[in-house]
């Protein structure tokens, strides 16, 4: 474990051992401006002599990984969990001003399709600037406790063809899937058996229709994945709302996103790419570690064969929405509802009690709340926090708890570790 440190201008400055922080402290040298990670800023000049650094970060649409290398070891280690709720929330904000359009006045004309942002070059959907913003904010957290003399980002390729038809070889990738096919509705036909998908019990009729998924008025496409066939009968019952249509959702979703976000940081950031396969044979022949984003990252660091002493402590973080959108209800919005503080805590603080330490997970009037763990592990499904509750962080956009790592047994055999 290691303490990072601060000059008295904020700058980083290369990390210290424990016992040593405990001395500058007791002399009064240094002050603490964090706790997780625990650094410390110091009050008086200093030489600013740092050495070598070099940061791996392993993307993701789901979780990232994060590591620095230095000295023979590794001195820091994080894991990331990203925002999924992104779109969720656009829509509910969505059926939210449209409900108050028409509640608060008689008419007011839409805007949704005149606004700048919907027109401007290049623009992501929110959901995806999101995961582009999380890469780069933990990349600039790491640059504000650590001197870094170099990034290296592992940037994956993914064969969407590959994914959707895994028999593809050769000359089948120069024949998509609608080649012969006179347009998009005859292959979406001819794809879906000439029946209708609706999976509704009973008789359809003759005629068949193609039904655009997501509808695109609110932004859907023209691909077949967008696409599916439905009887005259079922396509009329759908649009009257008589039933809902349930579509398994893509495969390739993930890497689409792993596509865009790859470019997207190749155009807003330098640094030394780096491939998984080059990943996987450091993390697995070399260092002999299990498959986990914080242990790619540090094999993203080190050179080939080359061996470090790990680091028994990783930095688990979650980013969340900053509030809850809602925050009242009625004909009129004349209730309340009670999203601040109750018994003088909020969703996702981090606190103290006799049934166990964790993030607010769910409150409740009574003064029993729900925990959990920072990776949505169940602590506590009803603890007391009336009496004997510390809070021991704030609920921000980013939270982060100390965890231990995931070594195999056999990591600790061969004496790699920290002491």
């Amino acid at each position: 474990m290691f303490v990072f440190v601060l000059n008295k201008n904020g700058k980083a400055l290369m990390p210290c051992k424990p016992q040593k922080a405990r001395v500058l402290l007791k002399r009064g040298d240094v002050k603490v401006i964090k706790r997780t990670p625990f650094t410390i800023k110091l009050v008086g000049g200093s030489s600013g002599y740092k050495q070598k650094l070099v940061a791996g970060m392993d993307t993701g649409s789901k979780t990232i990984g994060y590591a620095v290398v230095g000295l023979g070891q590794v001195i820091y280690q994080s894991q990331v969990a990203l925002r999924q709720d992104v779109s969720k929330k656009m829509e509910q904000r969505a059926m939210y001003r449209r409900n108050r359009r028409g509640r608060k006045c008689r008419y007011r004309p839409a805007r949704w399709a005149n606004r700048a942002s919907m027109r401007a070059n290049g623009r992501l959907a929110p959901s995806l600037k999101s995961k582009l913003d999380s890469h780069l904010r933990e990349r600039d957290f790491v640059e504000s406790i650590l001197p870094i003399s170099e990034w290296k980002v592992e940037t994956a390729s993914f064969d969407i063809h590959k994914i959707t038809n895994p028999d593809v070889v050769g000359v089948d990738y120069q024949k998509g899937a609608q080649k012969g096919f006179y347009n998009t509705k005859a292959y979406v036909l001819h794809r879906d058996g000439y029946k209708c998908k609706s999976g509704r019990k009973g008789k359809h009729s003759n005629k068949l229709h193609v039904h655009h998924i997501v509808f695109r008025s609110n932004g859907g496409t023209d691909t077949p994945t967008n696409l599916i066939t439905l009887c005259e009968t079922c396509h009329r019952d759908l649009h009257a709302g008589k039933f809902e249509l349930k579509v398994r959702k893509s495969r390739t979703k993930h890497a689409t996103e792993m596509g865009i976000l790859k470019s997207r940081l190749k155009s807003v950031w330098l640094f030394t790419e780096t491939f998984g396969y080059e990943t996987k044979f450091k993390r697995e022949q070399v260092l002999k570690l299990t498959k986990e984003h914080y242990f790619d990252a540090v094999a993203i660091c080190l050179e080939d064969g080359e061996l470090i002493t790990q680091n028994e402590t990783v930095y688990f973080k979650r980013h969340v929405s900053k509030g809850d959108y809602q925050l009242t209800k009625g004909a009129r919005s004349e209730k309340q509802i009670p999203v601040g503080k109750l018994f003088g805590l909020k969703k996702h603080d981090l606190i103290s009690t006799p049934q166990g330490t964790g993030f607010v997970k769910g409150k409740r009037s009574t003064g029993y709340f729900a925990l959990e763990t920072i990776t949505g592990e169940k602590i506590h499904a009803s603890a007391n926090v009336k009496k004997n509750t510390v809070r021991l962080s704030a609920r921000t956009t980013t939270l982060i708890q100390q965890m231990e790592a995931a070594f195999p047994p056999a990591a600790k055999a061969t004496g790699i570790l920290a002491a």
